[in-house]
């Protein structure tokens, strides 16, 4: 293992502060590199101040330019991960033809065309079509890859029942905790005031859930917590969730939290008022690392504990999210109950050494198997040969036209 390189093809810089998909791309380096990976990162994104300074190699590349060929082939990978269907779609088929060796990796965060599909749904008022163009491009691209690592064992059962997709190429890696918190080392219910939401504004079911919340939920549940507030942070806030600011009622909009878990830390209950999504959440996984208490709905509980696990009802209903949330905020017995079942969920499901070494050891194994682990693979190959063509030649002709027009 040592000496062998791994390349993150990242469509952002990971920024762990502003979201989950961030701090879920630094576990996986993190992991890697205690594993003895030497980690590289590219994307063809603009850096921002607020990205993780890692400590690894960082290099600026560019879509449809062929000096990526030359510089992934010199750096001769032995793994690489994409960070996006879209990234796959983009440079997989030069990866393929410059380190033919490499194995390859599909890190989705969540499943985004089942996150895309309940939007749809939610907008349109009719059932869920998980059969739409983004599905198909983003199941082609976990086909093309060797392992596609879902952060939800939720889509890892969808993919096999409903995408036919076979167990061996897809592999469950939650976000993964080090160390569980002292919960007798931070704030008790008597030390803490007001209601909290955090969520960077980037991300669409944290705006639904926002906008949701100040136009349905908060007007009931105001009245029943009177001088109590509701301060909502997230990064990128802009004008569009800064109006939804009422000073009289209390429900303020804040823009990015410099701690999360220090800033959750001072509140009573965290809330996830989530309609649509995928994956794990970030914000609940935050809001049980600093011992603050989490209401939300069937969606936001998905892949991070079971239903019966949360110490209350779980609901979409704008009226019972609000009688749930006031009863905690004023019940001291139950707040300490749900916070001691978010603390369960945590030693239960998401510790460090229940998933590190298996993760390293499924790599391992697929390294050393590698061609027969491809044999099996029929469908990527398939589409390697057909669809990757069709996305070369088109770079390719962008390419061209770019070079032709002195870009």
């Amino acid at each position: 293992m040592p000496g062998k390189t791994a390349l993150l093809l990242a469509k952002q810089w990971p920024e762990p502060a502003s979201t989950a998909a961030g701090r879920r791309t630094l576990d996986i380096l993190d992991l890697l590199a205690e594993a003895g990976y030497r980690i590289e990162i590219a994307s063809p994104a603009q850096p921002t101040p607020f990205q993780a300074s890692t400590g690894y190699g960082e290099h600026q590349i560019a879509v449809n330019d062929d000096r990526f060929d030359a510089w992934v082939r010199a750096l001769d990978p032995a793994l690489v991960i994409y960070d996006r269907f879209v990234m796959e779609e983009q440079f997989g088929w030069r990866v393929h033809a410059q380190c033919p060796h490499a194995v390859t990796l599909l890190d989705t965060s969540d499943f985004h065309s089942l996150r895309e599909a309940r939007h749809q749904a939610l907008k349109s008022g009719q059932p869920l079509d998980l059969f739409h163009p983004i599905a198909e491009r983003e199941v082609a691209a976990m086909a093309r890859c060797d392992l596609a690592v879902m952060i939800s064992q939720v889509e890892v059962e969808l993919l096999k029942q409903h995408f036919a997709l076979p167990d061996w190429q897809l592999y469950y890696l939650p976000f993964l905790v080090r160390e569980l918190p002292d919960m007798n080392s931070l704030p008790g219910f008597d030390a803490r005031r007001h209601l909290v939401m955090i969520g960077g504004f980037k991300h669409a079911p944290n705006r639904d859930a926002t906008n949701w919340f100040a136009e349905a939920i908060w007007p009931r549940l105001h009245p029943l917590l009177p001088g109590v507030e509701c301060h909502v942070y997230g990064a990128y806030s802009d004008h569009a969730m800064h109006r939804l600011t009422n000073p009289k009622t209390g429900l303020r909009i804040y823009g990015r939290a410099d701690d999360a878990l220090t800033t959750l830390a001072r509140y009573r209950l965290n809330l996830a008022p989530l309609r649509f999504g995928a994956g794990q959440k970030g914000k609940i996984l935050d809001g049980w690392l600093s011992g603050t208490p989490t209401v939300t709905t069937p969606v936001g509980a998905e892949s991070m504990a079971g239903e019966g696990d949360w110490g209350y009802p779980l609901s979409d209903d704008a009226d019972q999210f609000a009688q749930t949330t006031a009863r905690l905020y004023q019940d001291k017995t139950a707040w300490l109950r749900v916070r001691d079942a978010g603390c369960r969920a945590l030693a239960d499901n998401f510790c460090y050494t229940q998933h590190a070494a298996a993760f390293i050891e499924r790599l391992e194994n697929i390294t050393a198997n590698l061609q027969e682990h491809r044999k099996r693979n029929i469908w990527g190959r398939i589409l390697r040969r057909t669809e990757h063509r069709a996305e070369e030649f088109m770079s390719r002709w962008i390419e061209a036209k770019n070079k032709a027009a002195g870009t």
